[in-house]
């Protein structure tokens, strides 16, 4: 998988030397960095053809040929023997040629040199080097997973769930210790520092497994009060992400990028967000974008970009509210008519009656996921 970081970095640098616009698509065929930064976070068809499919090379003449694709020269990149990505060049593709090979090599050279130098890195430290075998590298051997942490004596059969916590400052050794000075923090459970603001947390559940489904948020919740209550007498704030389930280390690199897509894609109010709350939203969230391009492509060049931002509110509003037209309003600060006013107009323009209708309402989800998706 390719990371937007090493993707946008390459950018940055080949600016410097040349004009032409340059994307860099992930395995998803989204475009993960470009020149130009509205095109960022788009879905790009060719980029998707070229990873799953077995072309190496595709030559676009004219941006009619396919939704959202410029005119140009899109090539696979190949690390290790792995189809990863794509990147393009935008312009006339004679011209453009010379350079789209140029730049394919360049990229694949740097990314290749970037996993060796991670994997240098890798090798400093046993607790580093098992943080980012949990969380950096996505298909990690279990074997050198359940070696490194009989090092340091961890029991991989205990269910743990990860804490994703941001902090308002710092994040330092010093913050984690007071994590770790909590009661409730076991000798099972081990915490790492992310970044600058994030500390991460794997906490053990304890209990039969039966008995977890209904108890976790409490358990989770009386876990974190101590060093919520420290941190604030030292004027520090800071938000909790909860992940999913995991009772294999190999499972581990998802569980924390699910506690990473609840902090990027939910408007945290509660001081804890936990993941399975909004499992709605993620299984739409990972819904191949290729197909929600196919059938929204129509249906979203039709309406202004007003229309569109009111539709996507009016839509997450209903679904938060539980399709309920009071609750509805008073998550949107309107009054009930208001709401029932937005919803004539979806319906005189598209048809749809989410209210009356299941159907609807799926309708309804899915097309606001696509255009949040391309806001």
């Amino acid at each position: 998988m390719i990371e937007a970081v090493f993707a946008q970095k390459f950018i940055d640098r080949v600016t410097n030397y040349t004009s032409y616009n340059i994307n860099i698509m992930n395995e998803k065929g989204v475009i993960i960095a470009s020149r130009d930064p509205s095109r960022v976070g788009t879905f790009h068809e060719v980029a998707y053809r070229i990873v799953n499919g077995g072309d190496d090379l595709v030559v676009t003449a004219s941006s009619d040929d396919f939704p959202g694709v410029l005119p140009g020269i899109n090539q696979v990149i190949i690390v290790d023997g792995k189809r990863e990505g794509a990147v393009g060049i935008t312009g006339d593709p004679e011209e453009v040629k010379p350079v789209a090979l140029i730049t394919r090599m360049a990229v694949e050279s740097m990314l290749k040199f970037e996993r060796q130098e991670e994997a240098i890195r890798l090798r400093s430290g046993k607790k580093e080097h098992f943080f980012n075998l949990l969380t950096r590298i996505e298909h990690s051997d279990p074997n050198e997973l359940r070696a490194v942490a009989r090092e340091l004596k961890y029991t991989e059969s205990i269910v743990r769930v990860p804490i994703l916590c941001r902090l308002d400052a710092t994040a330092d050794e010093q913050v984690r210790n007071v994590i770790k000075s909590n009661p409730l923090h076991s000798s099972e459970d081990f915490s790492f520092l992310v970044d600058e603001h994030h500390i991460l947390i794997y906490k053990t559940l304890p209990g039969k497994m039966e008995n977890l489904f209904h108890k976790y948020k409490k358990i989770i919740k009386s876990y974190l009060e101590m060093p919520v209550r420290m941190l604030a007498l030292n004027d520090i704030k800071c938000k909790f992400f909860v992940g999913s389930f995991q009772s294999a280390f190999s499972q581990y690199y998802y569980s924390f990028h699910h506690c990473q897509w609840l902090e990027d894609s939910i408007d945290a109010v509660k001081e804890i967000s936990f993941f399975y709350d909004y499992m709605n939203y993620y299984v739409k969230f990972i819904f191949p974008q290729a197909e929600l391009q196919r059938v929204f492509n129509i249906y979203e060049k039709e309406f202004d970009d007003k229309f569109k931002e009111s539709f996507i509110e009016l839509a997450e509003a209903l679904e938060a509210g539980c399709y309920n037209l009071v609750t509805t309003a008073q998550i949107l600060s309107v009054h009930k008519n208001t709401v029932i006013y937005r919803l004539k107009k979806i319906s005189d323009l598209m048809g749809i009656n989410p209210l009356s209708s299941v159907s609807d309402r799926s309708f309804m989800f899915m097309f606001s996921c696509y255009l949040r998706h391309l806001s």
